[in-house]
């Protein structure tokens, strides 16, 4: 195995933002990031400050999301709530794109919006992650521009995914694929050396994380945290069986 377990579980924002949790269910999931030792927990804005009191000393840090699931909000919404957030301990924001206004082709608006949030966020020390929500993206060229844009409005992140970019498909239900091999690529390709790449979305297990880092992402957001790391502790405990490669393609469906 090429990768330890602290790279791994050091990848890993742990997602508690199902619309159904419940506080105890988000009390375990924060217990369940400690243990495991992961790099943060992805949570919902009125829930920060328990997660912050909760992980205090544990070295995982609080996220939370912003403009979250759909980027509609006023950009002064926005910013006031990763203002909020930071405040009550988020040291790290995803926030969601003006999805409408880049498919509209106004970029001058996207770019203003991700800058307002980026720069309320590093006056609190604090990283954002810039959520494209690439099933709703049509073409691989709105997806580099917007990656452009991410970098020349100092972003510390691109993001694909918010994990609840649902498409109506052919048969009337609704899926996404959430994080791809082929959008993280294309991510890391054309987002300057200073933004980082985290996937999102279909990131159900090990073998998923581990080609999401080969293809250059270095965080990873997924609510299959044990699972994914309990397979590696499984594969450990057997030598790291040799598995099979160019077998396995991200993109999966379901949170």
């Amino acid at each position: 195995m090429k990768y330890t377990y602290s790279e791994l579980a050091g990848m890993i924002d742990h997602a508690l933002l199902h619309p159904t949790m419940t506080d105890a269910e988000m009390r375990a999931g924060c217990e369940l990031a400690a243990h495991y030792g992961v790099a943060s927990v992805c949570i919902k804005p009125y829930a920060v400050k328990t997660a912050t009191e909760l992980l205090k000393g544990s070295g995982v840090a609080v996220g939370t999301v912003i403009g979250f699931p759909h980027g509609s909000n006023a950009t002064e919404i926005k910013v006031h709530e990763t203002a909020l957030a930071c405040r009550d301990g988020a040291t790290e924001i995803d926030m969601v794109i003006n999805v409408g206004k880049a498919l509209s082709g106004d970029f001058d608006f996207v770019e203003r919006d991700i800058r307002e949030v980026v720069e309320e966020t590093h006056r609190h020390g604090a990283l954002v992650k810039v959520i494209l929500e690439t099933d709703f993206l049509p073409d691989d060229e709105i997806k580099i521009r917007l990656c452009e844009i991410c970098g020349n409005a100092s972003a510390d992140f691109v993001k694909t995914s918010t994990g609840f970019g649902f498409v109506k498909q052919a048969s009337g239900g609704y899926n996404y694929k959430g994080a791809t091999a082929h959008d993280l690529a294309l991510m890391r390709a054309h987002s300057p050396a200073s933004v980082q790449v985290k996937a999102s979305g279909g990131i159900r297990d090990l073998d998923d994380l581990i080609l999401a880092s080969d293809l250059g992402a270095t965080r990873c957001g997924t609510s299959a945290t044990a699972a994914l790391l309990d397979e590696y502790r499984r594969r450990e405990s057997t030598g790291f069986e040799k598995i099979e490669t160019g077998t396995h393609s991200l993109g999966g469906s379901g949170y």
